[in-house]
């Protein structure tokens, strides 16, 4: 399944109203907020033919409530469709339910208070309900860029300021971010982004960090991430799609431009081909690259082309306008000052 879809829920008394666009959407919060009232008008809907409840979707919605040991084969007999699962179906968190998202048809609204490290779901698509009288609205919590915690100016004066950058993995984003120091160390490779946190946790109170990770499959990670960086108070993070979307997005990667596949993602992305949009956006970097031998992309070993400080300064462009600041710096600063 592909594209948007408009989705309201309805009785008498209650009313939910949103949009699903991944195959991946997560609802969030505490008790009382809404979550379980929305799975019961489901439930409703689908037990009581004479029900008051309403459904508007231009796909079929299914509630889905079996914990049992033949959850697998059940799920797998639903297709296009939009499918509610809660939480207190415990296979969500395994990998077996990771391992038939990644063929299915369906896109998937997950209500849980718990990360799910299996999946790779995206930042941009955890939502909690915000109540209005009868209205309910799934409402998005995180987004894909933080702003700076702090003051970056007040740290720069301190006689123990260093900066650093975490990423991932030492791929093609980390071998990018890298070539803005003089000094490797600066720029450190997380080995996954459930590594994240642990890395970012080590690094002492008196230095001054970026974080730079794909959102789109960063989801499971970001509330610990995020809590920390609130109280750190010195930490940047950002989270775009993927880095690959960078390259796309910035136009250093091709002549051609790629507006509706990187503004209106979901329109071109077959959830049944690609369990995370940053598999979509480095097959399309892969794919515009291929015949072109100085852009030609690769993740383990990016092209020397995309290290240059022309193109480096087009990619910036894109970025929040405070990391750009932060990169130009230390880009510009000598290794007694890094």
């Amino acid at each position: 399944m592909r594209g948007k879809h408009h989705i309201v829920i309805e009785s008498p008394r209650l009313k939910y109203e949103f949009d699903v666009k991944r195959n991946i959407t997560i609802i969030r919060g505490d008790s009382a907020t809404g979550k379980t009232t929305l799975i019961d008008l489901l439930e409703d809907y689908r037990n009581d033919e004479d029900s008051a409840v309403r459904i508007s979707s231009d796909v079929p919605c299914r509630v889905f409530a079996d914990n049992s040991d033949t959850w697998r084969q059940a799920l797998e007999i639903i297709v296009n469709s939009v499918v509610f699962i809660d939480e207190d179906n415990r296979f969500i968190q395994s990998k077996d339910f990771a391992n038939l998202l990644r063929s299915s048809t369906n896109y998937f609204v997950l209500i849980t208070r718990e990360a799910l490290p299996e999946l790779p779901y995206s930042v941009n698509e955890i939502y909690g309900i915000r109540t209005t009288g009868r209205f309910h609205f799934p409402e998005q919590i995180y987004h894909e860029f933080y702003p700076l915690y702090g003051n970056y100016e007040e740290y720069a004066k301190d006689a123990l300021f260093l900066k650093r950058i975490i990423t991932e993995d030492r791929q093609s984003g980390y071998q990018f971010f890298e070539s803005f120091t003089s000094n490797s160390t600066l720029c450190v490779g997380a080995g996954g982004n459930s590594q994240i946190y642990h890395v970012l946790s080590e690094q002492a109170d008196n230095v001054f960090l970026a974080v730079i990770a794909d959102g789109a499959a960063f989801g499971a990670y970001i509330e610990k991430v995020m809590n920390y960086a609130d109280i750190r108070r010195n930490i940047i993070l950002y989270f775009p799609e993927s880095f690959e979307w960078l390259l796309l997005r910035s136009g250093v990667a091709s002549d051609r431009k790629y507006y509706q596949e990187l503004d209106h993602p979901e329109d071109y992305i077959d959830s049944e081909c690609y369990m995370s949009w940053e598999q979509f956006f480095t097959d399309l970097l892969k794919k515009e690259t291929q015949n072109d031998n100085i852009r030609q992309y690769q993740k383990s070993n990016l092209p020397p082309y995309y290290m240059s400080r022309k193109v480096r300064e087009r990619i910036l462009q894109i970025m929040p306008a405070e990391l750009k600041d932060y990169l130009q710096n230390l880009e510009g600063a000598s290794p007694a000052e890094q």
